[in-house]
């Protein structure tokens, strides 16, 4: 029995080498077993030919003097560099660890497989005969002559005896390493192998004591189900990789589209501003030439002038040198009509006339912003496209700056069932086949109210929520978004124009405002802690901003928001008292906040108009601030003197300001296009 608890372990070593070949000592490359084994300085080993392959396709290794490890990229100095690329990894010293257990492994397996496949008990009597036959008592394998003995004695002629079929190798059963017996159970209870005498000691109170070869046809069926798993799981990765591998191949392609259309737009670009320059240089050689011509004009009338004016002074100085009284009384009377003066009158018109024709270039590009303006597209991300597309405009006419608002209109929106006086924080209009909708949130009755006409009569709808609304949006023609004051949550509403409650949308903070960017990403703005987060539909926060890029910080109590054509966020913060524009990225584009008469008491609702104009309601100063898309003071507009009264949300649509005044329960409507 020794001698078979030897053989046994010498097969366990076998198996274990095995495993370490296997996991080990194969080459990365070629995997294969290691040939000629060499470690780079990472620790990584391949083979000196496999290296010396791979070498041949790194030209950054030929021109860093380095040899690269295909597996992570660290570099390996080479002794000489200045030698031919081929003799570089020769030069490597070769690994003797790896080397060692390649040959260990090798001589095992040569000793192993001879005593497997030999009769343990002819060896034991120093005879060799090959074994067919395995004795699963004894745990040995066996040649026909020691099958036979092994029958005949009483001690062995119960022993289970199993066909080896020719080559296969032995299967040794696993033994107790207390008792040294083969374990035949199973403890169902402690689920381990057990031999007889566990079972008796250790196992004697456990419930479920069964043969492992009762447990034969489960462990199979157990096996073949997990099989299946696993090859399924196999299946599902292989067809993953496979839409990775088909991605990665779309990507190139795309990457590949993309660089031909930036290409393209460079070209236009180009050839825009070659264009540009074509049509100066001509107009430059025009001009120039049109005044060369008349400078050169002016050059031969002058020549003729200068030898007139040389004749004139040598006909004088031969007057005055002959003293002849008749020739100066001549030259007296020329002067005296007035001739010599018109010449001289001439050359001073002409000298005028030179200094007027300088040509000037003036420049229409600005330097300092030529880097950032120059645009000729955008590469963008999936999150950035939705971000960045435009809402649908609804607004028509022209908005004049300088009109006098007039009150068109005031929508009631006090309607039966209302237990409280009606208190309206926000409004937004739609266009709902074909009919202008008022969407108003009703802050002290806990209700979204939609107001609007059909067929000549006024109908309503009011759609009861579960918390006080503050802020509503509108997501698309047909479809709003509303914040409530004290919930964990923004309501998403279809306008039929009638209301009706399509999702809720839980979020991590309690929002005061909202406003879209697209029709599935909303802007929001938080005062615990001041914020204005970025929202997928789900409520999740793609970015966050809290603290401006530059370092400057006047995110303090964010009131209304309002996004732009441009995609930016316009926030009218009532704890800073200014209105400031941002990027979703957390650039600031401009800031509001004037001193003086026109500081900013109570800044509440903001919107745009269709010139891109921004109108901000103060609500302590009763009126409408007009500022330009760049933030600039433009006037007031409404005021006080027009009927207004705190304003708080504002709309404007169709060349209309809706105004939600803070102690009404009314929607004032003001006109403010130009007169037709």
């Amino acid at each position: 029995m020794m001698n078979g608890l030897v053989i046994y372990y010498k097969m366990a070593a076998a198996r274990k080498l095995e495993c370490l070949n296997e996991n080990f000592l194969t080459c990365s490359i070629c995997r294969e077993e290691y040939k000629d084994p060499c470690t780079l300085t990472c620790g990584h080993t391949f083979c000196k030919g496999c290296l010396g392959e791979f070498l041949k396709t790194r030209q950054d290794a030929i021109r860093d003097k380095s040899i690269p490890c295909p597996y992570c990229r660290q570099m390996t100095r080479v002794p000489r560099p200045d030698r031919p690329v081929e003799e570089w990894v020769k030069e490597i010293k070769p690994s003797f660890l790896i080397q060692g257990l390649l040959d260990t492994l090798a001589c095992g397996e040569n000793t192993d497989h001879d005593t497997e496949n030999r009769c343990h008990p002819c060896q034991v009597l120093d005879e060799s005969h090959p074994a067919n036959s395995y004795c699963q008592d004894c745990d040995v394998p066996l040649c026909e002559r020691c099958v036979k003995m092994h029958a005949s004695l009483s001690g062995t002629s119960n022993h289970v005896i199993a066909d080896l079929g020719g080559a296969v190798k032995v299967t040794r059963r696993q033994r107790c390493w207390e008792h040294n017996e083969v374990m035949d159970f199973c403890c169902r209870d402690c689920n381990k192998a057990i031999c007889p005498k566990c079972c008796i000691i250790y196992h004697r109170r456990c419930d479920s004591v069964v043969t492992i070869q009762s447990m034969m046809s489960e462990m199979r069926n157990v096996l073949t189900h997990n099989m299946g798993l696993i090859t399924q799981s196999l299946d599902g990765t292989g067809r993953s990789l496979q839409r990775h591998i088909s991605q990665i191949d779309k990507v190139i392609h795309n990457k590949d589209k993309i660089k031909s259309q930036i290409r393209q737009a460079s070209q236009k670009a180009i050839d825009v501003i070659k264009q540009k320059e074509k049509q100066l240089l001509e107009e430059l050689n025009e001009m120039t030439e049109k005044q060369s011509g008349q400078l050169r004009r002016w050059l031969k009338s002058g020549e003729i002038d200068m030898q007139m004016y040389q004749q004139y002074i040598e006909y004088l100085n031969q007057v005055l040198k002959s003293g002849s009284e008749t020739d100066m009384f001549d030259i007296y009377q020329i002067c005296q009509s007035g001739a010599i003066k018109e010449a001289t009158d001439r050359d001073v018109i002409f000298t005028d006339s030179v200094r007027d024709l300088k040509l000037i270039f003036v420049s229409e590009i600005d330097e300092r912003k030529l880097h950032k303006d120059v645009q000729l597209g955008r590469i963008q991300h999936n999150v950035y496209d939705i971000m960045d597309t435009r809402l649908g405009k609804i607004q028509s006419g022209t908005f004049d700056i300088m009109c006098r608002p007039v009150l068109h209109k005031t929508v009631g929106i006090k309607v039966d069932g209302d237990r409280k006086q009606p208190y309206p924080c926000d409004v937004t209009v739609l266009v709902v086949d074909g009919e202008e909708t008022l969407v108003v949130t009703d802050y002290n009755n806990t209700c979204l109210k939609s107001f609007y006409t059909k067929n000549n009569m006024s109908p309503h709808s009011k759609l009861d929520l579960a918390s006080n609304p503050s802020s509503v949006t509108r997501l698309r023609d047909n479809q709003v978004a509303v914040s409530l004051w004290s919930h964990n949550e923004i309501v998403i509403v279809r306008v039929t124009p009638d209301l009706v409650l399509q999702s809720r949308v839980t979020t991590k903070k309690m929002y005061t405002c909202l406003t879209a960017l697209s029709p599935s990403t909303l802007a929001a703005g938080c005062c615990d802690p001041p914020c204005v987060d970025i929202l997928d539909m789900s409520g999740r926060v793609m970015r966050s901003v809290s603290r401006f890029n530059s370092g400057k910080n006047l995110i303090c109590s964010p009131s209304y928001l309002c996004a732009t054509d441009k995609g930016n966020i316009l926030v009218s913060d009532i704890g800073s008292q200014s209105v400031y524009c941002i990027t979703p990225e957390g650039d600031v584009v401009f800031t509001y906040t004037p001193t003086g008469e026109r500081r900013l008491s109570l800044p509440r609702g903001i919107t745009t108009t269709s010139t891109g104009h921004i109108l901000v309601a103060d609500l302590s100063a009763n009126k409408v601030i007009l500022l330009t898309a760049a933030g600039e003071f433009v006037r007031d507009l409404p005021t006080s003197q027009d009927g207004l009264n705190n304003p708080r949300g504002l709309m404007f649509c169709n060349c209309k300001l809706y105004v939600v005044e803070h102690y009404e329960d009314a929607v004032k409507v003001f006109n403010c296009s130009i007169p037709q």
